[in-house]
Formats: structure tokens, C-alpha cells, sequence
């Protein structure tokens, strides 16, 4: 029997974009810490007693490149990477027992053991990133001082920095003693090692004297990128203020090539380098990361640390590099660089730390590399507090080499004590271009943020995806973890999922309140409220509004506050609302809005009303109510605007799409004089459908190059030409988004983007990983004119019947 369809809806319109280029165009401070690392790396598990030598850990990065790190030696004679002698052949042993010898000063720049070793491993063969002496004697200790000799890893040097920074002179190693090396697993399985000694330099008071307990920890990002976070611990030993300076200094080598151009991350993140087949990536995102960095021509004989420095101390960082801007200029150099943080002053028994990360690739791997972290936006103190509005970040950065990583989803768990407002979610992109992402992709009752991104980003592109929430009263005196899974692939791997958290205290408060918002479906008889509730376009809803300051509380809510409700589109007030101030007395308001009096602890304010949902409401209608100009007593004090939890209607929708991709970016080409075919290597915005209906459906897209009105133009009214195979196609899947699919042409009648239909019965279906980055091509012919080209697509949704 053949099947029949009724159309649901269509015409649905997207821009879209293509730049043709031709012939002669290219294409286009530290802070006070606990200097423990097994209490500040919290997801490390430590040995607890030390060892006899170093280990090795091996993280792929994809095929037969591995990204690999320890202290000490790394390869034998052949320039092989020493065989796995663990069942996962993983974490090895290297055997290095020099990992806590005292460290050997050989003239001005030399220094031998407990040296910092990041590698990559291809295949077998060792692939060096930073500076290495022979690796071919017969005599293992030959071998061992090699590793890493020119570089002195962490300097301590005075306040004031020196004008000449030599190895010899202030290197942390040259007078640290009593070394021991512990070895752990952090949450991911991967090695941690870390050294633990005294740094101990000079006699009496002097500003280059120094007394400290020093913890050197050498592990893998916890975020689960492919990069080695490097860690100084401090802690002031002595019973006097010792005041210093943390730099970090590495003669780099890439491979067999030491004369390369050392360039700039942008955004003041750190530097690279590159070869052709391999780039080291250096940057400050992580926690305490530095201040400064400078890269440098490295001079043998005696060699000084601070010369890429600028008088007053600064680096590349005041520069405002772009990404790929050399900071070195033009020509070739045998480089190095150099890690600066601020200045610290430490009391007896004060703590400090340091980091840095380090990444090694080949082309054409990509290395995205994930961070989380947000500002106050109501106070500026550095404290946070019950009502405190923040701004979460969450970007992701592809620091690979010849590669492009297609972003796919995000994923972020809201914990308890935060309240996300789905209104304030956007997306910005590497071009600078913010977006709105669709309220509908936070699930309010799992409170889970999950968006398919649909991005690709190339060598230095990046994407943040931003929102505002609200600390709530379950996190006061509490510190409270927001972590963000992040997951994508390159040309040459499987998806794979990084991780980025961020903790955050907040104080206890000596004011505190209730304040809930509930909601029920009158029309559906409900007779409790709730968090949540469904209904459709006619029916009425409830709402109940609690106000309290707690019983435990030892300040009270002063008279002159008001409580402000502003109707989300799609809610009607129907009739008035009854109010229950804090002395008992109830009365009847035309407005849900009113002032309060005073609410003492154990008092509480309570208003009700009711509102008709219209046919103005879509999707999911949040509703959440504010009390502004609130001061307390005793003390008078002004406190932040107060925002009561979210009361959500389920509005059940007709068949209809509630979002489309607003861009369809195909980016630039050069034709040269001939055909071609691209990929788009963005789509923003989402496609989004709702089908509450029972009936199977199915979703096509349509275009037509013959319809004035629709057809692609630039700005002189030149159209792009086609052949009898079509001008743009759309990957049809089968099944599922994960179907390789097959190139088909967009038809003027339309060309579904699965060929079997999707089940009823959807609330919110998000399709755009059908429509993302990769999803279309456009056929060009060699005759095609240049310019900037807008066109129109058509939605339509089919039901069948």
C-alpha cells in the first residue's frame, strides 16, 4: 500500500553565504594556595611511598601517535621509545634512577638529572620537542644526563628581576636536595609524577636567599586533551617573608629541526612552534598559569633567560599577537622561550603555585583544548553569594596542526545551587559572531544543557558557548563543581569527549530566604503545585509564589523591597491576585507586583494568581519572579536583586519547526579557472521540530536555482550556474544522524534529509546534526563570478497519513 503524506509546514528561510576569491586571492597572580599536590590535584591518587626511579605514560593522540611525558630519559640507543612493560601498554617504566640525584651545573647553561622530558611517539621512534644531547652511548649515564640538558625548567629569581637570568645562577634544580619522586593515577588513568625536595639558596637575608619546600608535578590535562600540564608548588619554610619571582625556561627542538620561527597563540594564551611535520603548543590555560612569555634565539655558552623580556618585564603577551603572528620575526632561530609570573611574597608556612601546559601533534592531527570559567556579574569583591548572577565561558580551541575538528556536541550538567537561565545561552564563533542558541536546548528537569555546536575549527579557531545563572540558596557556604563535556573529532579520529570544570565557593550567608516559584494546570483539574507542569494553548494555569526569610537567619528583609513580575510572552493574568503579607492579613490586587514590609526570620509572603496561556506561547514558558531594592536590618545593608526558582509550563505545540540554521557557511574558494566542489564548514543556528502527534513524519529541504525570488546572488545580481546534476546537495542519511549517507541535489520539490521517516509523538526534536558542518556541498563551475552569495531555502515537514 503506498503511503500518503499531508504537508505540515514549509517555507522556512536561511541565508546563504559564499565568498569567491580568484586568481591572485588566498585562501582564506598567583594567589595563596595549598602547595600539596596531592590536595590541590585532587584527582590524583598518590602513591604513598616514593620510588626508586621514573615512569612513563603514552596518551594517543590517533593511529600510531602517541603524546608521551616523565622525568629523564625517554629513548634508547636505536631513537626508540622504550618498549611497554605494563599489560595495557600504557604507563611504562623507564628505569631513570638519576630522577633524584642532586642535578649537575656543567657551565653556564648545562644541567643534568630530574629533568622535565615531553615526546611524541611515532610508531616507535622517539620525536623530541625539546633539546636533547646524544642519545647513542653504551654508557646509560652518558645518556641520561642528555635529557633536556640546555634547559633549566623553573627559575627562582629576585623581585627585581636580574638583567642577566643564567641556568647556573637560579635555576630551581641547582639547589635542590633531599629529591623524591612519587608516582599516582589521576580520574582518567594517566601517570602522575611529581618530585618533592627542598629548595634551599644562600645564607642570611639576602634578596636571592630562599628557604622553600618545592613540589614539581608532571602530569596529563585532566580535561582529557592531549596536552602535559607542568606544576610548581611552593611553601615558605622559614620563619621569615621570602619574596620572588617563578620563571620557566626550555630550549626546544622539533624532531631534528632547531632553527625554526616561534609564533603566537593569540588572545595573550602562549606560543608554538613548527616544522612542517610536528608544533609544540605552550599555554597558560589552566589555573595559576603565567603572566609572561617571551620567546628567543637560544646562545650557547651562557645563556640568558630574561633577554625576550622588554625592560618593564613585559612579553609577547602585551603585544596582542594574533594567532600565527611570529614573535620572533622573520628568519629562522635555534628557539627557546621563556614563562614569567608575577611576583609573590609568601608568610611562614604560605603556599603558591605555578603551570603551564605543553602539547606536541603532527600534522594533520587536530588538539582541541577545553577550559570553563565564568565572572560575577553582581559583585566584584571576588566573593560569590546566595543571588549572585554569573557568566559562564566554555570554549574550546583546536591548537592542532594542518587539521579541523568538527565540534559536535556540548554537554553541561547544572549542579544544584545554580540556576541556568535559558534566555541568556549563546554561541560565539571564531569570526567574532554571537548567536542565540534555542531556550529548548536546557532541559529545566534534568537541568542538563546539551547543543550540537554543528562547527568545524581549523589550526587557532575557536567557539565559545556562553550563559548567565544564578547562585541559589542550596550553595550558600558550599563549593560548588560545574563541569562541561565537550566532544568532536578530526579527519583522522572518533569522536572523543574532553572535560572542563569549574569550582566555585560561595559564602555562607548570615541573610537567607526561600523564595519558590510552583505552578498547576487548572484547566486539567491539577490540585498540587509544582516545579513544572504540561498543558496546552486555552488552558489556565496557576501560579504560587513563596517568599521567606529562614528561621536561622540573623537578618531580617527591611520594609521598601518590591517584588516584580513580568509575564513571559505567551501568559495572560486571569483575574486577580491574592496576596498573604507577613503580618497573616490577605487581600485581592489587581497586580501580582506589590511592595513588602518587613519580613522578619521564621516570616514568609505568599501571593497566587492565574493566567491563560495564548497562542503567542511556544515550546517551554519560564517564569521566574524578582524582589528588588531590598535592604537588611540591623546594618542597613543594600543586598542583590533576589530571583525566585523557575515555574515551567510544557506548552504541548502543534507540528511545527521551531528553529532553522540561520547560515549555511560555505566559507571561501579559489576556482582558478575551474569546477569545483565544497563542503560547508559551519551551519549556524538549529534545527529544531515539534511533532506532539502520534503520526510518523518526515523533514526535506528544497531549493530552486530557477526561482528568482529563491536563487543564490551576490550584490550585482549574478546568479551561480548549474548543470543538469544540480548545485546543492544535502547528505541523506537512512536512519540516523551517525549514517555515512549519500550526496543528494536539493530539488525545487524538495529532498528529505532521511529517507525513513522519524517517530511521532516529539515534544523537541534537535536535528541539526543532519544539517551541520560537512552536511552540504555546492557544485561551482569554473565560470561562476566572484562576490558574496545569499539564497533562500524551504522547510517542510510531512506527516504521514
Amino acid at each position: 500500500m503506498q503511503k500518503g503524506y499531508k504537508i505540515i509546514k514549509r517555507i522556512l528561510i536561511i541565508a546563504f553565504f559564499m565568498l569567491l576569491t580568484f586568481l591572485g586571492s588566498t585562501l582564506t597572580t598567583v594567589k595563596a594556595a595549598d602547595a600539596d599536590a596531592a590536595n590541590v590535584d585532587s584527582d590524583i591518587t598518590w602513591n604513598s611511598s616514593p620510588s626508586s626511579y621514573s615512569s612513563m605514560q603514552l596518551i594517543n593522540i590517533g593511529g600510531q601517535l602517541d603524546l608521551g611525558y616523565t622525568f629523564g630519559l625517554a629513548q634508547d640507543t636505536n631513537g626508540n621509545v622504550f618498549t611497554p612493560n605494563s599489560a595495557d601498554g600504557m604507563v611504562k617504566t623507564n628505569n631513570d634512577d638519576t630522577v633524584t640525584k642532586d642535578s649537575v651545573i656543567a657551565g653556564a647553561n648545562n644541567i643534568y638529572n630530574t629533568k622535565m622530558n615531553v615526546f611524541l611517539r611515532n610508531n616507535q621512534s622517539y620525536v623530541g620537542a625539546i633539546f636533547q644531547g646524544t642519545h647513542t652511548s653504551s654508557v646509560l649515564s652518558d645518556r641520561t644526563q642528555q635529557v633536556s640538558m640546555t634547559s633549566p625548567d623553573f627559575l627562582i629569581v629576585p623581585t627585581t628581576m636580574p638583567s642577566t637570568v643564567t641556568a647556573k645562577d637560579y635555576s630551581l634544580l641547582s639547589n635542590m636536595t633531599n629529591k623524591k619522586i612519587y608516582t599516582g593515577t589521576d580520574k582518567n588513568g594517566h601517570l602522575a609524577l611529581k618530585i618533592v625536595g627542598d629548595f634551599v639558596r644562600g645564607t642570611g637575608t639576602g634578596n636571592n636567599t630562599f628557604d622553600l619546600k618545592a613540589e614539581i608535578l608532571l602530569r596529563a590535562s585532566p580535561t582529557n586533551s592531549a596536552d602535559i600540564q607542568r606544576k610548581l608548588y611552593l611553601t615558605n619554610n622559614s620563619d621569615r617573608t621570602q619574596s620572588f619571582q617563578v620563571m620557566f625556561g626550555e630550549d626546544t627542538k622539533l624532531s631534528n629541526n632547531d632553527r625554526v620561527s616561534i609564533k603566537d597563540l593569540g588572545t595573550s594564551n602562549g606560543l608554538y612552534i613548527e616544522d612542517g611535520s610536528y608544533k609544540l603548543m605552550v599555554t597558560n590555560q589552566l589555573p595559576y598559569g603565567f603572566d609572561q612569555y617571551a620567546g628567543q634565539e637560544f646562545t650557547s655558552g651562557s645563556m640568558n633567560w630574561a633577554k625576550g623580556f622588554a625592560k618593564d618585564g613585559t612579553g609577547a603577551e602585551s603585544k596582542g599577537y594574533a594567532y600565527g603572528a611570529s614573535i620572533t620575526g622573520t628568519g629562522l632561530i635555534d628557539s627557546s622561550y621563556t614563562l614569567k609570573w608575577n611576583p609573590t611574597t609568601l608568610s611562614k608556612g604560605e603556599s603558591s603555585q605555578y603551570g603551564s601546559t605543553m602539547g606536541v601533534t603532527a600534522n594533520p592531527y587536530a588538539l582541541p583544548v577545553v577550559s570553563k570559567n565564568y565572572t560575577n556579574e553582581t559583585t566584584s569583591d571576588g566573593k560569590n553569594n546566595v543571588n549572585d548572577k554569573l557568566k559562564f565561558n566554555l570554549k574550546v580551541k583546536n591548537n592542532g596542526y594542518g587539521s579541523q575538528w568538527t565540534y559536535k556536541t556540548l554537554k553541561d550538567k547544572i549542579p544544584d545551587g545554580l540556576q541556568l537561565d535559558p534566555n541568556s545561552i549563546t554561541l560565539t564563533n571564531n569570526d567574532g559572531v554571537t548567536t542565540t542558541i534555542p531556550a529548548d536546548d536546557y532541559d529545566a528537569t534534568t537541568k542538563t544543557l546539551t547543543i550540537p555546536p554543528a562547527l568545524v575549527l581549523s589550526d587557532g579557531q575557536e567557539a565559545t558557548i556562553s550563559y548567565e545563572a544564578t547562585i541559589t540558596r542550596e550553595a550558600g557556604g558550599k563549593t560548588i563543581t560545574n563541569t562541561a563535556d565537550f566532544t568532536g573529532h578530526d579527519t583522522k579520529t572518533d569522536d572523543k569527549t574532553y572535560n572542563a570544570s569549574v569550582d566555585i565557593e560561595v559564602e555562607k550567608p548570615s541573610y537567607n530566604f526561600d523564595f519558590t516559584k510552583e505552578v498547576k494546570n487548572v484547566t486539567n483539574g491539577e490540585t498540587d503545585f509544582k516545579d513544572s507542569t504540561d498543558a496546552k494553548i486555552g488552558d489556565t494555569v496557576e501560579y504560587h509564589i513563596y517568599f521567606g526569610v529562614t528561621s536561622d537567619s540573623t537578618q531580617s528583609l527591611a520594609t521598601g523591597s518590591k517584588l516584580v513580575e513580568n509575564l513571559p510572552t505567551g501568559l495572560e493574568q486571569d483575574g486577580k491576585a491574592t496576596v498573604k503579607g507577613p503580618d497573616g492579613y490577605v487581600y485581592e490586587s489587581p497586580n501580582i507586583g506589590t511592595g513588602i514590609a518587613e519580613v522578619k526570620p521564621g516570616e514568609n509572603l505568599t501571593i497566587d494568581f492565574k493566567a491563560k496561556i495564548t497562542g503567542a506561547a511556544i515550546g517551554q514558558i519560564h517564569n521566574t519572579v524578582t524582589i528588588t531594592g531590598g535592604v537588611t536590618t540591623p546594618g542597613n545593608e543594600t543586598i542583590p536583586t533576589m530571583t525566585s526558582t523557575d515555574a515551567i509550563v510544557n506548552v504541548q505545540k502543534s507540528n511545527a519547526f521551531t528553529s532553522v540554521p540561520s547560515l549555511i557557511d560555505f566559507g571561501s574558494v579559489n576556482l582558478a579557472g575551474s569546477s569545483k566542489t565544497i563542503t560547508n564548514v559551519a551551519t549556524k543556528g538549529e534545527l529544531v521540530v515539534t511533532h506532539p502527534d502520534s503520526n510518523n513524519f518526515n523533514v526535506s529541504v528544497a531549493y530552486d536555482n530557477d526561482n528568482e525570488e529563491t536563487q543564490m546572488k551576490n550584490a550585482n545580481g549574478d546568479t551561480l550556474p548549474s548543470d543538469s546534476s544540480g548545485l546543492l546537495f544535502i547528505k541523506q542519511r537512512d536512519n540516523s544522524e551517525n549514517d555515512l549517507g549519500t550526496w543528494q541535489p536539493l530539488l525545487p520539490t524538495g529532498t528529505l534529509i532521511r529517507t525513513s521517516d522519524f517517530s511521532g509523538s516529539q515534544q523537541s526534536l534537535n536535528l541539526t546534526n543532519y544539517v551541520g558542518a560537512n552536511d552540504w556541498q555546492m557544485q561551482l563551475s569554473p565560470n561562476s563570478t566572484a562576490g558574496t552569495y545569499n539564497g533562500t531555502l524551504t522547510w517542510s515537514m510531512n506527516e504521514s497519513i
